[in-house]
């Protein structure tokens, strides 16, 4: 049937004479389930297959006069049975009327005199125009039931529609074009029998959660084809020598491997192991939690990606030209910044989905999977916040030391910073201040190359978490300042005054440094005297 073949919809592929329309595709129409009887075809010789007109063999009879009620389509094309659309109104099919107005027009124009035939025009306008309403209203009807991703209302006779496998097929046909394996056979079989509406709140969001799942499994492969796009189109180009499009010379002093950093990493881990185990989660939805935090430790890889991603940006937008060339060779629609992105979109769409599907499986009351399903949303936050943070490090400029070895990035943002020991006169300039687990990094907002373009922080100074301190009250009395001094011999006179947005701001800034603080005289003290230590710690328990 047009359209819904590829994606496995036989609902409505039951089989027609040759007279009957051609069906409307179910992503725009419900099918049509043709009554068994069919079209006699005695009236008139029709070759459907050219459209062309044959000759009359049949007398015609009388036109008939306008009716006052709407004639059903059995009787205004004499078929013995109804044309129906599920279970809703008899409705024939629209090729049938319009193709039959000219045909009924000439014979009448032939044998009957000019005002009958203006009364059979307008009967036909009738029906021509009761069946167009009839057809826009289950049109209708269709777009408020995708939308509301529930076919069942509680009212068995509350509208015609098709089957809910039917419809989910013609969905994703839509949006992704990838046909029908990615459904479940469950969903697939389905029929629009009245039981369907008789499914419990429970079922419903089961249900639900299955077009998310489905989702999901369809995104991800996607996913996966845009990084096979890089993988084996755009770095296969660069490894070839015999590439027909010259790769710079100054590019070739291992800038190539910085714009892809360990993308195909990633990509290689997507296709062989985690796109597999999510498709299984079609069939075992309950597994979906399980393969997240199988995956955790793996999912790091993106942190690493996002570090580099600036550097990458960079490169690429000094190249635009050579990568353009290569986009073309390739025949790529996307350009590869627009590829580059992908995997920092994705960790996003992990975090909505899992949400969705949370939200279903906890109202379906299904709770141990849906605290395994949190457990995963939980990861899905904590990952793409670290690869946003270090994405963000990856944009500092200027510092000598080794980013990777300050530890963990704790806290970071704009605060006024003003350099010195007094708060008098202050006149703060906005920093981008970074606190890492060893240091804290003042860095100025650099200008953006353009306005496409992520800003870059170029750096100022920084102070060693182990030879600083933190004063909470400053000279000047304001409640959003604090001061931070060094303790380093080398560097006395080394001192910042910084104030906060608001007081959450300042305080949140406090708090983790002061916490920060006491676990370094912590370790400390482990390490000099590691029995009193000991003996503190149990005293404190």
């Amino acid at each position: 049937v047009g359209g819904s073949g590829e994606m496995g919809n036989k609902a409505g592929a039951q089989s027609q004479s040759e007279e009957e329309a051609e069906v409307v595709p179910a992503a725009r129409v419900p099918p049509l389930t043709a009554h068994p009887g069919g079209a006699s075809g005695t009236s008139r010789s029709l070759s459907v297959e050219n459209g062309e007109e044959g000759d009359l063999d049949v007398e015609l009879p009388p036109p008939m006069k306008v009716l006052e009620q709407p004639m059903s389509a059995a009787a205004a094309q004499g078929v013995p049975g109804p044309t129906t659309v599920a279970t809703g109104p008899s409705i024939p099919p629209l090729d049938n009327i319009l193709t039959d107005v000219p045909n009924r027009s000439s014979s009448v124009a032939l044998k009957t005199a000019e005002g009958t035939t203006t009364d059979l025009a307008t009967e036909i306008e009738n029906i021509v125009k009761e069946k167009m309403e009839q057809h826009s209203e289950t049109s209708e009807r269709l777009k408020e039931w995708r939308s509301s991703g529930d076919g069942c209302s509680g009212d068995e006779a509350s509208s015609p529609l098709p089957s809910q496998g039917a419809l989910l097929t013609s969905q994703l046909s839509d949006e992704a074009d990838l046909g029908a394996s990615a459904l479940p056979h469950s969903l697939l079989v389905q029929d629009s029998s009245p039981g369907d509406c008789d499914m419990t709140k429970e079922q419903r969001e089961l249900h639900k959660r299955q077009f998310v799942i489905a989702e999901l499994v369809e995104t991800e492969r996607l996913y996966v084809r845009d990084l096979a796009d890089v993988v084996e189109g755009y770095i296969t180009e660069l490894r070839n020598p015999d590439s027909e499009v010259k790769m710079p010379e100054d590019l070739k002093d291992g800038k190539d491997k910085m714009v892809f950093g360990n993308l195909e990493a990633i990509y290689e881990w997507h296709r062989d192991f985690f796109m597999r185990n999510i498709e299984r989660c079609l069939e075992h939805p309950d597994e979906i939690g399980a393969v997240f935090q199988r995956s955790e430790k793996r999912l790091q890889i993106y942190i690493k990606y996002c570090q580099n991603k600036p550097t990458s940006e960079y490169i690429v937008s000094e190249y635009s030209n050579y990568f353009e060339e290569l986009r073309q060779k390739l025949g790529h629609k996307l350009q590869l910044p627009d590829l580059l992105i992908k995997p920092v979109q994705r960790l996003m769409k992990y975090q909505l989905l899992l949400r969705d599907i949370h939200k279903h499986t906890e109202r379906a009351g299904l709770q141990q999977e849906a605290e395994s399903i949190k457990r995963a949303l939980n990861i899905m936050i904590v990952v793409p916040k670290a690869a946003n943070d270090m994405m963000n490090v990856g944009r500092l400029q200027g510092f000598d030391g080794k980013i990777m070895a300050q530890g963990k990035l704790l806290l970071y943002g704009p605060l006024l910073c003003c350099e010195g020991t007094s708060a008098h006169n202050f006149r703060g300039k906005d920093l981008m201040v970074f606190l890492f687990e060893q240091s804290i990094i003042f860095s100025e907002s650099g200008r953006k190359k353009n306005q496409f373009s992520n800003p870059v922080y170029a750096y100022r100074s920084h102070l060693q978490v182990n030879k600083m301190s933190l004063e909470e009250k400053v000279d000047d009395g304001d409640p959003l300042k604090l001061m931070l001094k060094s303790t380093d011999p080398r560097k006395p006179n080394l001192a910042f005054v910084c104030q906060g947005a608001t007081d959450d701001d300042r305080n949140q800034w406090v708090s983790q440094i002061r916490h920060l603080l006491q676990t370094q005289k912590d370790f400390l003290k482990a390490i000099q005297s590691p029995i009193a230590y000991q003996k503190e710690q149990t005293k404190n328990v």
